[in-house]
């Protein structure tokens, strides 16, 4: 299996998500082998369009190799790939990494196209229940639905730990304003307007422009001792973070399936999230809550409601969960027999 998708200047989930799919596939799928490329095709620009050229061409030699190409879209340009994986013979199984929300579903005539070049596809595999009704596919390709694949790290029981004291927030992911940087910080000044005490660690890379706007935000709320930024951690220490952690604070308006929300799920640190389907079907399955609007003031009054000692209690419980229904083999042998279905399915 060639699993293709994502881009090495532009590491995030999509690339964690192809990356472990992977070695999990490796490790866990007896008769099968799975190898990750890249497309390389993402916030595409001149200077990069030759190198998403060679990796189109190179899907020439992956015939003979490969069975079958598990494609993750998440730009147009992808499915350039899946129209030249089956004009050399290779079967194509898609999975959508994007939302309602993305410019390829909001706008009529990329939504329109989008489906008609998906209609190629020998399969689809969701990566949520009801995300086929937010993304716009062709009626006639298989859909089945599959799991992500969370980081190792993640499956194991944190060290045990009494959590006590003030509130404990993070935010975590690549910093944008539509991604709920910005209303994490007004999150903690609505908090502390309350009289609840909070501290919050904001993580991840931003420009420079959001980064002097989030200083700014924490400076006029007087929260310097309360809000840390800290431009990167390893996943080990992410991990960490969000065992330490008794809330995530994710009040995005554009991720279609956020794995940091199940990475602190997993971890025990209960999530707060914008009205995303993805973000909202984790919550749903295991614990959590969905801000009315996406919004900080929303989210405040919901964990103004909630004693710090319940969410605590409530994390541990998630995080039990999650960690049995993402276990690696479980996911990987979700992901083989949706392949399996693919090969098996006739060639229109």
């Amino acid at each position: 299996m060639l699993v293709l998708g994502g881009s090495l200047y532009h590491r995030g989930g999509l690339e964690s998500f192809c990356e472990r799919a992977a070695a999990a596939i490796g490790l866990h799928a007896p008769g099968w082998d799975a190898e990750w490329r890249p497309t390389d095709n993402a916030s595409l620009t001149p200077a990069r369009v030759p190198g998403a050229m060679r990796r189109l061409a190179g899907l020439v030699r992956a015939r003979g190799r490969f069975d079958l190409v598990w494609l993750q879209w998440s730009t147009l340009t992808d499915l350039a790939f899946l129209h030249a994986a089956r004009l050399i013979g290779l079967r194509v199984m898609v999975t959508p990494h994007l939302g309602a929300n993305a410019r390829l579903q909001r706008v009529d005539r990329l939504r329109g196209l989008c489906r008609r070049l998906l209609g190629a596809a020998d399969g689809i595999a969701l990566l949520y229940p009801g995300q086929g009704a937010e993304v716009a596919l062709p009626i006639a390709v298989p859909q089945v639905t599959i799991r992500t694949f969370l980081p190792m790290q993640s499956l194991s029981p944190p060290a045990a730990s009494v959590r006590s004291g003030p509130l404990r927030l993070v935010h975590a992911g690549r910093l944008s304003e539509a991604k709920g940087a910005l209303r994490t910080i007004e999150l903690c000044a609505l908090l502390a307007a309350r009289g609840i005490a909070c501290e919050a660690q904001i993580v991840g890379r931003g420009d420079a422009a959001l980064l002097a706007r989030m200083r700014q935000a924490i400076a006029g709320a007087g929260l310097e001792r309360q809000v840390t930024l800290t431009p990167w951690l390893a996943p080990e220490a992410l991990g960490r973070a969000l065992a330490e952690a008794d809330v995530l604070a994710h009040l995005s308006l554009l991720d279609a399936f956020p794995l940091i929300v199940l990475e602190a799920l997993a971890a025990g640190a209960l999530p707060v999230v914008g009205e995303m389907a993805g973000a909202a079907s984790m919550v749903a399955a295991y614990d959590g809550h969905v801000a009315p609007g996406s919004s900080a003031a929303a989210a405040a009054d919901w964990l103004a409601s909630v004693p710090p000692a319940a969410l605590r209690q409530r994390g541990a419980a998630a995080a039990a969960r999650v960690r049995a229904d993402y276990d690696w083999a479980a996911c990987a042998d979700q992901a083989v027999r949706a392949a399996e279905a693919v090969l098996t399915v006739s060639r229109r």
